[in-house]
C-alpha cells in the first residue's frame, strides 16, 4: 500500500511503497521468520539489535515489528494495517513509538532523557516503543548510561536499535541484545522488485536496463529504487533504456564491458585500448569500470566450470548474458582466465589509489590481450612423448647409435643441463662390487652403493617408470632423462645421472617413495645416490680407510677408467687412450698419486704439517698457482675453480 501523497509533495519510491508487512520485506526471510515465530509463541525479547548495509530493510523491520507489538489484535505477526496504532505508526506519528537518530542525539543527555521517560507508561498502546537508528553513532558515556536500562527495561519498555557498523559498539551493548543479522540483497531479488515497481509506476522499462540498476545496487534496494526514481524521471518517451541508465549513472553498459572483453581474449590490444578510451572521453566511471571487467571474468571462469542438475552458477545473470559467456568462454582455458583475473585484480587495486586511473586501466588492458598463452608441465610432457621424444611439433627425434632399442627419448633443455641421458643397457647389470677398488677422487658426503636390480620386470623398471608417467607426467619426464632405478627388497635405489638432478629428485622423494608403494602394493623406502655414488665404489667408513691405506696400481692398464659425467665404472686395458679417454687417464694419474701420498703418510715417511698462522694469498701469488702446469690438469679434470689460496707464513719465514 502506498503511503498518502498530498498535491504539494511527491513522495520516492522507497517511501511510497515501503513495506507494510514481513511478508513484503524481499530478501531477509531468515529474520521475518524468526520474528513472526517468536510474535506467534509470544517469546518477545525487550532488546533488539538490527544490523546489515544501508538499504536492506532494517528501519523498515523495525517499524513493521513495532505495529506487531501494538496493534489492537497483538502482539501478531500480522498487523491489520486499520486500528489507530497501525495507521499512526506507518504516517510517524505515534506518541508511544520515539525514532531517534542516533547521529545527532549521542550525548549522555540524550541518553538520560530517554531513561527518565521510562518511568511514564504508554499514552494508549500496550508498548512504549524506541527506535534508534545509526545507533553506534552514540558515545561511549551515552552507552554506559543505557547499559542498565537495555539489561532489566521496565516491562511496557522496549528497545530496537539498528546499525550498519556493529563492530564500534561495546561489547557490553551487544550482549545485552538480541541480534539479527540482515544480508546483501541478491541481484534476482532486486531486478523483480525494480520490474515490479515500474509496473506499478506505468513506466515501460527494458530489462537490460534493470539489470543494470540492479547490479550497480551492490545488494542495496533503497538505492536500486533510488536510482530507478532518477531513471523513471528522466527517461524519453516513458521508457527507460539500457543507454540512457548507463549515462545517468556514469557506468559501462554490459554489452560495451563484453566487448573489451572479446577484444582482450581475440588478442586485439588495440580494439580494447580504443573502447577503453571512448570510454573515458564519455565521462565513464573507471573505477567501475575495471570492477565490471573483473566481474565479467569471474563470470566467464563460472562458464567453464560443468553444468549441474540443481545449481545454475550463473542464474544471477539473465538468459542471454549466461549464453553470451558461454560463448566467449570456449575460446580460453581456466589457466588464462585464472591469469587475467589475477592481473585486473592487481591493476583494479592500483586504479583506486591512482591520479591516473585512465592510464593503469589502459595499459592493463594492453597487458591482458598481449598475454601469452602458456602451457604447465604436464601438458608439456604429453606433447613431447606424442611428438616421439622431441619438442613439440618437431619431428622425433634420431637415436644414437649407443642408445638404439633402449627406448630413450631426447629432449633439447636450454640452459646448461645436460638432459641427455647415457644408453640404458639392454641386459641386467653387474653388481658394482666387481668393480675394482681405488681411491676416491672426490667424496663430498657419504653415499649408498647402488643395488643391483633384483625384480622380475627387467632393468630400470620400466613398469613403474610407466606407472610414475600415468599419475606424474612431469615427475617421470625429469626421471627418465637423469635417474636409474633398482629396487632390492623393500627399498628402490634412485640413482641421479647428474648433479642437477639431485635437487629436484630429493624433493619429489616422498611423491616417489608413495608411487612405488602404491604400485607394488608394499612400503618401500627411497634411496637417493648421487652420480658419484652410482660411479664410484662405496665410500662408507671401512671402505675409506682401506682405499686410502692401499697402494697405487703397478701400471697405466691396470687403473679403473672413471668417467666425468658419472656412469658406470669400467676398467680397462689399451695401450694407448683415445683422444675422448684422455680425461678418464689423466683422473686415474690424479687418484694414483693422491693414492702414494696417503700411503706415505700411513707408513710414517711423510708428516702432515702442524697448525700453523696462515695468511691469503696476494694477487700474484694466486695467478701463479693458476699458471702452475702441475696444478692446471687438477682444475682440468675435476673442472673445478680456484676459491681461495692460503699461504704458511712460518714456511715463509723459514725460507728467508
Amino acid at each position: 500500500m502506498a503511503e498518502n501523497e498530498t498535491s504539494s509533495s511527491h513522495l520516492v519510491l522507497a517511501r511510497k511503497w515501503r513495506p507494510e508487512r514481513f511478508s513484503e520485506l524481499v530478501g531477509q526471510e531468515h529474520v521475518t521468520r524468526t520474528l513472526s515465530e517468536a510474535l506467534r509463541r509470544g517469546r518477545i525479547a525487550h532488546a533488539f539489535l538490527f544490523t546489515g548495509i544501508r538499504g536492506v530493510g532494517k528501519t523498515t523491520a523495525a517499524r513493521i515489528l513495532a505495529r506487531c507489538l501494538n496493534c489492537e489484535k497483538g502482539p501478531t505477526p500480522e498487523p491489520c494495517g486499520e486500528c489507530p496504532a497501525c495507521v499512526e505508526i506507518r504516517a510517524g506519528r505515534a506518541l508511544d513509538v520515539s525514532e531517534i537518530d542516533g547521529a545527532t542525539y549521542r550525548k549522555i543527555d540524550d541518553a538520560r532523557a530517554i531513561i527518565e521517560n521510562l518511568t511514564y507508561r504508554p499514552a494508549r498502546d500496550r508498548f512504549k516503543i524506541y527506535i534508534i537508528d545509526e545507533a553506534h553513532q552514540l558515545t561511549d558515556q551515552a552507552f554506559n548510561a543505557l547499559l542498565k536500562t537495555l539489561e532489566e527495561p521496565p516491562p511496557h519498555v522496549k528497545f530496537i536499535l539498528a546499525t550498519t557498523e556493529p563492530q564500534k559498539m561495546p561489547e557490553t551493548i551487544l550482549s545485552r541484545l538480541q541480534r539479527y543479522d540482515f544480508r546483501r540483497i541478491p541481484l534476482a531479488m532486486i531486478f523483480a522488485r525494480l520490474k515490479d515497481l515500474a509496473a506499478r509506476e506505468g513506466a515501460e522499462a527494458e530489462e537490460s536496463a534493470l539489470m543494470m540498476l540492479a547490479r550497480e545496487s551492490g545488494g542495496s534496494m533503497r538505492d536500486a529504487e533510488r536510482m530507478l526514481e532518477t531513471a523513471v524521471a528522466s527517461a524519453s518517451e516513458s521508457r527507460i533504456t539500457e543507454a540512457e541508465v548507463a549515462a545517468s549513472l556514469g557506468v559501462a553498459s554490459r554489452s560495451v564491458v563484453y566487448s573489451v572483453l572479446e577484444a582482450i581474449l581475440n588478442k586485439d590490444a588495440s580494439r580494447g585500448l580504443a573502447q577503453v578510451r571512448e570510454l573515458y572521453s564519455r565521462g565513464a566511471n573507471l573505477e567501475s569500470l575495471g570492477r565490471d571487467i573483473l566481474e565479467a571474468l569471474r563470470n566467464l571462469a563460472v562458464a567453464k566450470l560443468p553444468d549441474s542438475s540443481t545449481l545454475n552458477l550463473l542464474s544471477d545473470l539473465p538468459d542471454h548474458e549466461a549464453a553470451h559467456l558461454r560463448r566467449l568462454a570456449e575460446s580460453a582455458s581456466n589457466r588464462d582466465l585464472m591469469r587475467l583475473f589475477h592481473l585486473m585484480a592487481d591493476a583494479h587495486e592500483q586504479i583506486l589509489r591512482s591520479p591516473y586511473p585512465d592510464l593503469l586501466l589502459e595499459m592493463a588492458v594492453v597487458r591482458m590481450a598481449m598475454l601469452a598463452p602458456v602451457m604447465d608441465a604436464d601438458e608439456l610432457m604429453r606433447l613431447i612423448r606424442a611428438n616421439g621424444g622431441g619438442s613439440p611439433g618437431a619431428p622425433p627425434a634420431s637415436s644414437s647409435s649407443g642408445s638404439e632399442g633402449t627406448g630413450v627419448r631426447r629432449m633439447k633443455v636450454e640452459g646448461e643441463v645436460n638432459a641427455q641421458a647415457p644408453a640404458r643397457p639392454a641386459a641386467s647389470p653387474q653388481p658394482y662390487a666387481q668393480a675394482p677398488s681405488r681411491a676416491p677422487t672426490r667424496v663430498e658426503a657419504p653415499v649408498h652403493p647402488l643395488a643391483p636390480a633384483s625384480t622380475a620386470e627387467g632393468p630400470d623398471l620400466p613398469d613403474l617408470r610407466a606407472h610414475i608417467r600415468s599419475r606424474r607426467a612431469a615427475l617421470a619426464g625429469f626421471m627418465e632423462q637423469g635417474a636409474a632405478l633398482s629396487l632390492a627388497g623393500d627399498t628402490l635405489t634412485v640413482a641421479a645421472r647428474n648433479d642437477i638432478y639431485v635437487r629436484y629428485l630429493t624433493d619429489n622423494r616422498a611423491t616417489i617413495a608413495q608411487l612405488a608403494s602404491e604400485f607394488y602394493g608394499r612400503p618401500l623406502k627411497v634411496e637417493l645416490v648421487t652420480g658419484v655414488g652410482a660411479s664410484a665404489a662405496p665410500t662408507t667408513a671401512p671402505a675409506l680407510s682401506q682405499s686410502r691405506t692401499a697402494a697405487a696400481p703397478e701400471s697405466r692398464s691396470e687403473l679403473p677408467q672413471i668417467r666425468v659425467n658419472g656412469s658406470k665404472p669400467e676398467a680397462r686395458r689399451a695401450p694407448a687412450p683415445a683422444p675422448e679417454d684422455e680425461a678418464e687417464v689423466e683422473t686415474g694419474k690424479f687418484g694414483a698419486m693422491m693414492a702414494e701420498a696417503a700411503q706415505k703418510v700411513a707408513n710414517g715417511s711423510a708428516k702432515l704439517p702442524g697448525p700453523s698462522k696462515m695468511r691469503s694469498a696476494t694477487p700474484e701469488e694466486r695467478q701463479a698457482v693458476l699458471q702452475d702446469p702441475q696444478m692446471r690438469p687438477i682444475f682440468d679434470i675435476l673442472e673445478a675453480r680456484l676459491v681461495d689460496v692460503r699461504i704458511n707464513e712460518s714456511a715463509d719465514e723459514s725460507k728467508k
